[in-house]
């Protein structure tokens, strides 16, 4: 991917397109770009303290420890989200760990560039800690998400916020999503069974189309609607 390209997009949504033009100009200039494979880790949980990523293309999972020593996909987050975030804001070792879905271009930013970009002034240190703002905007929505109690709405909430908001805001224009059942289902919490038979009756209805490895929203309007429906509309 082209550089221009991808601060072009990194520009379109989320926390850096909302800071000042000046914190902007210093974010990219101290920024590199890279590009990870699926299954690649970006960040481990207990890695000690470093930089931040911010996403230009593709998908980052994030993954949450188990007491059990395994890891669970939490979330998916596209372009514009920001992560690592955490050693920046409380000086510990990181938490979660974050590793791509599919193959991804990511902005790069290491600790000690925002470090000095934060100590330039109160502004400054302001734009660069308010980058954990939107990631507890983003884990708000999941708990909005898990405590639906309907299999079919809670499936049809987490899609829509894995899935990749159009650029020009067509809310009607159709979004693939690379995503597996069983990757869906672990967000949702419920069993890829489950969400088999629930994507097949969405597709009935023409709201998604499914392939291997792949869940196409054919209409954010329609799947949000459905997904905000009573509980006996969206098992109907």
């Amino acid at each position: 991917m082209e550089r221009v390209t991808a601060e072009r997009r990194i520009l379109l949504r989320g926390w850096l397109s909302e800071q000042p033009g000046d914190v902007r100009t210093a974010i990219l200039q101290r920024s590199h770009l890279v590009k990870h494979d699926a299954g690649d880790f970006v960040f481990h949980a207990g890695d000690e303290a470093g930089g931040i990523c911010g996403v230009v293309s593709g998908g980052i999972g994030i993954y949450l420890p188990t007491g059990v020593g395994d890891l669970r996909l939490a979330h998916i987050g596209r372009c514009g989200v920001w992560f690592g975030y955490g050693p920046l804001v409380r000086g510990r070792r990181r938490s979660l760990s974050f590793s791509p879905t599919e193959p991804t271009w990511l902005m790069h930013v290491p600790l000690l560039a925002l470090q000095e970009i934060a100590g330039s002034s109160p502004v400054h240190q302001r734009a660069i800690l308010s980058v954990g703002e939107y990631g507890m905007d983003t884990a708000i929505t999941i708990i909005e998400n898990l405590l639906t109690q309907n299999h079919a709405r809670r499936i049809a909430a987490t899609l829509l916020r894995v899935a990749e908001v159009p650029y020009d805001g067509a809310e009607n224009t159709a979004t693939d999503v690379i995503l597996t059942q069983s990757q869906l289902g672990e967000m949702a919490c419920v069993g890829r069974q489950v969400v088999n038979r629930e994507l097949r009756r969405m597709a009935n209805k023409g709201l998604v189309a499914v392939s291997y490895n792949r869940i196409t929203v054919l209409s954010r309007d329609a799947l949000a609607t459905f997904a905000q429906s009573t509980r006996e509309t969206a098992v109907s």
